[in-house]
């Protein structure tokens, strides 16, 4: 048997490369084969049957540590996406306040036009009808306003806004 089982340690440790982990599955296998061994002694080619026990052994200790490897991973992409939606919503209402700021320091017609357009989403006729202005006032306006906006708001902070809430203001 002790031969059995150093054939069987070495087998398993080139399919592991690691000595602890061999010297376990080794055991369990041993253990099973001397729980099994009126089965395997009345066998033909008990020898392989061990070999195979050693060998379903090693494949299912891989699957267990790939099961274990990827619900690892999944655990911490889901916390990644937990802290990338926690750090979005804080930006986001950062922006938010930083825009609504920059709106608020802006003349008061301007104010109007820039929130009858994206908020309202009125066209430049229809302001300058609202208003009672003309349409190039209003285009005027706007376009200032816009300007205000873009020069005080950093170029990501746009970004921010143009993708997650544009439905507020543009």
């Amino acid at each position: 048997m002790k031969i059995l089982r150093n054939k069987v340690y070495f087998f398993i440790l080139k399919l592991v490369k690691d000595p602890s982990l061999a010297e376990d599955i080794t055991q369990d296998i041993i253990l099973k084969a001397w729980e099994r061994k009126d089965k395997i002694l009345g066998m033909e080619n008990a020898e392989f049957y061990v070999f195979k026990m050693a060998k379903n052994a090693v494949m299912d200790h891989f699957k267990k540590l790939a099961k274990q490897k990827s619900l690892q991973e999944a655990v911490w992409l889901r916390m990644a996406k937990s802290e990338n939606k926690t750090e979005s919503h804080i930006y986001e209402r950062e922006t938010i306040h930083r825009l609504d700021l920059i709106i608020k320091a802006l003349p008061q017609r301007q104010q109007e036009v820039f929130k009858l357009h994206h908020s309202e989403e009125l066209s430049l006729p229809e302001i300058a009808q609202e208003l009672k202005i003309a349409p190039n006032t209003a285009k005027n306006h706007l376009f200032r306003a816009l300007k205000v906006i873009r020069s005080q708001m950093k170029p990501e902070l746009l970004t921010v806004i143009l993708g997650s809430i544009g439905h507020l203001y543009f």
